[in-house]
């Protein structure tokens, strides 16, 4: 059903990830409390000392490669629980796109994860220039999945029946 609706655009594409960009800067900001609260709690019982650090923000950046994957984590989790769940993030729900697989399912946790790494932040929806007419961006073709746009029924009707659930 909604396997037949148009593909979506560079343009709608990119107005999508900057709303998610907003959601993805708050749960930044949270795992990044959540981390200084963590390193604080295992300073307080011994487990780690902060002699030579100034204070918990300055042990994290001393170690900031394990704060990167955990930010990379966090991050990549939001895209991953969304799509699988609704195939949709907030932004993409905004922009009415629906992530389906290529034959109209629902998004299996393998092809979203796949999805992920192959979008290369985004950038792999410049594929849309070179495969010009397919709709498909980079990460949609190596995953076998398909970015819709719906109308603001499908949307609606989608929507509603999800919030049933």
């Amino acid at each position: 059903m909604y396997s037949e609706a148009p593909r979506a655009s560079l343009l709608r594409r990119l107005s999508a990830i900057m709303y998610d960009l907003l959601v993805i800067c708050a749960i930044w900001m949270f795992a990044m409390a959540l981390a200084l609260a963590a390193v604080a709690v295992l300073a307080k019982t011994g487990v780690i000392s902060l002699v030579g650090y100034q204070d918990e923000a300055e042990y994290i950046q001393k170690h900031a490669i394990w704060f990167q994957l955990y930010s990379s984590a966090c991050i990549g989790w939001f895209y991953l629980y969304f799509w699988v769940k609704a195939g949709q993030t907030l932004g993409m729900r905004a922009w009415r796109l629906l992530l389906l697989s290529a034959d109209g399912k629902p998004v299996t946790l393998r092809q979203a994860f796949i999805r992920l790494l192959t979008s290369l932040g985004g950038i792999g929806n410049f594929w849309l220039w070179l495969r010009w007419g397919k709709g498909l961006a980079l990460q949609d073709q190596v995953a076998g999945t398909i970015v819709v746009v719906l109308t603001k029924e499908q949307s609606s009707a989608l929507n509603l029946h999800r919030d049933a659930r």
